[in-house]
């Protein structure tokens, strides 16, 4: 009888463990990105910017905003003032975006530069519109590794800790996903 009781006990468990991981994944979902291995010039985080609410404190040195679109979120993240006064910072899902000047109505469309994002948030190019300054690259990979490096030492540890298996479903390629 007592085994009985610890196979039953066992395949409880399991199922719970098994009901459990897709809620890990969502609620974790920005310790995992940032923890997992990834290539030179990849933020993982980025893939979640359209999904994932964003804790304003994983990033204290950006704004965060979160919009919510029924159950679903999209996320900005943008910082002014960051060598001059009136430059600005925006990352979302797509693309990180540089303007020298914010108070300028058509900020979007004068004088800056942004990259684009693969849907592995690998950076996939470079534009430009007008005279964007020279260092503006670097200040977009800057922004992109300090958001990064804040979100995996901000974010919350999760209480059971899937790390290998969410390495293993983001290596299978994305038509098995």
């Amino acid at each position: 009888m007592k085994k009985k009781a610890l196979w039953i006990t066992l395949i409880v468990l399991c199922v719970l463990f098994i009901v459990q991981i897709p809620f890990n994944f969502h609620n974790n979902a920005y310790y995992y990105a940032t923890h997992t291995h990834y290539k030179k010039n990849q933020y993982p985080f980025i893939t979640l910017l359209d999904t994932n609410y964003l804790p304003a404190n994983y990033v204290s040195e950006y704004t965060v905003e979160n919009d919510d679109k029924r159950g679903s979120y999209i996320v900005t993240i943008s910082k002014k003032k960051i060598e001059t006064n009136y430059d600005i910072i925006e990352v979302s899902d797509t693309d990180i975006f540089f303007s020298k000047d914010y108070r300028d109505e058509n900020y979007y469309l004068n004088n800056n530069a942004s990259f684009s994002f693969t849907q592995y948030g690998t950076i996939n190019g470079y534009y430009k519109r007008g005279n964007p300054p020279k260092n503006v690259k670097q200040e977009m990979d800057q922004a992109l590794k300090q958001i990064q490096s804040e979100i995996k030492q901000n974010s919350e540890k999760p209480l059971i800790n899937i790390q290998w298996l969410w390495n293993l479903w983001f290596s299978l390629p994305s038509q098995y996903r």
